[in-house]
């Protein structure tokens, strides 16, 4: 799961929460170039596969594509729960904290990728991971996107820090960064929740020990 612009205005998140018979469309649409690419990618490797390879697979002509992805390195960045992240944004109770109502809307996004096809979400991540283009981008939309998340989550929690949000928001994909590093990494032989778990556990351990040490720096002052 990636945070990241939507593809039909680049640069901005979806904001209409319910996609229609034409969207839905174009998303079955787009998943099938995706698969088709990722079985290429699988078969020649990322830098030897070509779009018109991609099309020329998928049934659909180069220029066709392009009117679903702007690039071949699209094809591996989206997902088609970049948009639905806004729906479980938008569920979660506006009094929750802004780490619990991050951490669950990011598990929960990744948990639908992982159940419905965790081979494919693996190769997706170690070309993220390993791929020196695809790196730089995966993590320039993550940054991006936590931008544009920002405002979002300070209007739904009210009068929510700016920087407190950005920091949480920030924090959470780090610790989530890891945990998918550490399974392409593994090889998908982990369980990707639990190390997904394991990892926002750590840093809340980490923010309470900070929590501590600021305590005690106060007390000794």
């Amino acid at each position: 799961m990636t945070i990241q612009p939507n593809l039909e205005e680049p640069g901005l998140l979806r904001t209409d929460r319910s996609p229609d018979r034409r969207e839905r469309k174009r998303t079955r649409t787009r998943l099938m170039i995706q698969a088709e690419a990722f079985r290429l990618f699988g078969e020649k490797g990322y830098p030897e596969t070509t779009v018109e390879e991609i099309a020329d697979a998928a049934a659909i002509s180069p220029s066709t594509f392009f009117r679903y992805f702007p690039s071949k390195e699209d094809v591996v960045l989206w997902d088609e729960y970049d948009a639905l992240s806004l729906d479980l944004l938008e569920e979660r109770p506006a009094d929750e904290p802004v780490a619990e109502t991050m951490r669950l809307v990011i598990r929960e996004s990744l948990a639908g990728l992982y159940r419905r096809d965790p081979g494919q979400l693996l190769a997706r991540v170690r070309l993220e991971f390993t791929v020196p283009e695809l790196r730089a981008r995966f993590f320039d939309a993550q940054a991006h996107g936590t931008e544009q998340l920002v405002p979002l989550l300070r209007q739904k929690k009210g009068a929510a820090d700016e920087l407190h949000v950005r920091v949480t928001a920030s924090a959470l994909l780090g610790a989530v960064m890891v945990a998918l590093d550490r399974w392409q990494a593994a090889d998908g032989t982990a369980d990707l929740l639990a190390l997904v778990d394991e990892a926002t556990d750590a840093l809340a351990d980490c923010a309470r020990e900070l929590e501590t040490s600021r305590r005690r720096s106060r007390k000794s002052m």
